[in-house]
């Protein structure tokens, strides 16, 4: 009874492993064109879920940014020319409170895509020590009856109720929307004051002559009349309830000279962006606190003076919260097609050592099916991660590619042992693959130490080999 002998080193193949290692560098630099494409396709994915997430986002009023309340008084101004400036005076609180002790956060689904919705509930606090004793007006002459308390948000729709100021007396007003236009072609402005139906009267005329300096345009700006708040001329705090809805972002500018935030989320992964990190913070599965502290000589902005100058730039000082949902799958599999060259090129390398040392040649076109194979693996990565997530994605396409290109060996090395050592290969590669996607901060270490290695091992594995002729000899 004869035993089935392996195959024999094809002698072409002994006489060309130099040149059928070129080869393949060639193959693999090829393969990376069909990733380029799922590449392609990846980007297209993400630039649509990108508009489904702005579109719902839109709905619920999109990132908001806060400011306020601050006074603001108009002001008219003589200059050298004989002409007539007028604006806003702005004076800040002395100490301020966004208390956001409620951040409700809940995902909404539209397609594939989850959009993160929250839900604000809190107080914003504004205390003045006594402003027109410290009034620096320098010959601006100040309109003292139409004073404003300001509030502005920036997205309107968001708003869940109507907005109050509260005054230390116990006295209610509501806002109304506010704003304040130029008339360019005559160079006249006019100030202008919006109903809650949205109909608007003039409260000053245009005058020509006069030029205007218009509030920035930070959002919605909202308005109470403040002039019995001056009256008296002492100090007073007035508090404004809010429940605004929006989504992705939620910023808070310092409307006081000194400003503390406070926040109560639970959202359990928030991203804390802006100029100013906090100052404590406590995070859990269930949800976040922080607290944030926007000192007065921080901001490096005065308390009080024309709006031009004391509102212009004042986005940039911002306790910022990001609310997004972690798991992009379009973001993890960009970052693996980063990586498609390097690991094609492993597991051309494994066929080619086994081939070495088998004996048996490979030909050309199985090393593009076998590239084709991984190429593949990173379409249906990203298939199956927009349904249910990167990791069990990664799992699903890892496993049916690692169980082909093992079987794949199997058979054109003629020998089930094969199968078992091409899968240990193959998933060792690929549980490489899935370590770089979750440790970011350490995936250029791990590749180039995985790169090393995977030399090293070939250099070894081929230190007898000529790859002129074949096997050295001994002597």
């Amino acid at each position: 009874m004869s035993s089935k002998m392996p195959p024999a080193p094809l002698p072409g193949i002994r006489r060309s492993a130099g040149l059928k290692l070129i080869l393949i560098c060639a193959l693999v630099l090829l393969m990376s064109i069909p990733a380029m494409f799922i590449g392609a396709i990846s980007y297209e994915r993400s630039s649509e879920a990108n508009k489904v997430v702005d579109d719902v986002s839109r709905r619920y009023g999109g990132p908001q940014v806060i400011i306020g309340p601050i006074l603001s008084i108009p002001y008219e101004s003589q200059q050298s020319d004989g002409s007539t400036e007028t604006g806003h005076y702005i004076i800040y609180a002395d100490s301020g409170l966004a208390d956001f002790t409620s951040v409700e956060v809940e995902t909404k689904t539209q397609s594939l895509c989850k959009v993160p919705i929250y839900t604000v509930k809190g107080e914003l606090t504004a205390r003045f020590e006594a402003p027109l004793s410290r009034l620096e007006t320098q010959g601006l002459e100040l309109d003292m009856k139409q004073a404003k308390v300001l509030v502005s948000v920036s997205d309107v729709r968001g708003l869940k109720q109507d907005v109050a100021l509260r005054s230390e007396t116990g006295v209610s007003q509501a806002f109304e929307p506010w704003q304040r236009e130029t008339n360019v072609r005559s160079g006249a402005s006019a100030t202008y004051e919006f109903d809650s139906s949205g109909n608007r009267k003039i409260v000053r005329p245009a005058v020509p002559g006069r030029s205007n300096t218009a509030l920035p345009s930070l959002g919605h700006w909202m308005a109470v009349p403040a002039a019995t708040l001056l009256t008296s001329g002492d100090s007073f705090e007035v508090t404004v309830d809010l429940v605004l809805s929006g989504a992705q972002n939620l910023s808070v500018l310092p409307f006081a000279k000194s400003t503390d935030v406070r926040m109560s989320s639970n959202w359990a992964d928030p991203g804390f962006q802006g100029e100013f990190t906090p100052s404590a913070r406590t995070e859990t599965e269930t949800g976040f606190t922080a607290e944030w502290a926007m000192p007065y000589l921080s901001r490096g902005i005065r308390g009080q003076g024309k709006s031009s100058d004391v509102l212009r730039g004042i986005d940039q000082n911002a306790v910022r919260v990001k609310f997004v949902n972690t798991d992009n799958p379009y973001q993890t599999v960009n970052r693996a097609l980063k990586y498609s060259v390097l690991f094609i090129g492993l597991v051309f390398l494994a066929y080619f050592l086994f081939e070495v040392i088998v004996g048996t040649p490979v030909h050309p076109a199985q090393y593009i099916l076998i590239g084709l194979a991984q190429a593949i693996f990173y379409l249906l990565l990203l298939a199956f991660a927009e349904r249910v997530g990167f990791t069990l994605a990664f799992m699903i396409a890892s496993s049916l590619t690692v169980a082909v290109t093992s079987a794949y060996a199997g058979a054109v090395f003629g020998g089930r042992s094969y199968i078992w050592k091409a899968g240990g290969v193959f998933a060792t590669v690929y549980g490489l693959l899935f370590v770089l996607m979750r440790i970011a901060d350490f995936a250029l270490m791990i590749g180039a130490l995985a790169s090393f290695v995977a030399i090293a091992a070939t250099m070894y594995l081929t230190r007898d080999m000529d790859w002129y002729g074949g096997t050295k000899s001994s002597t």
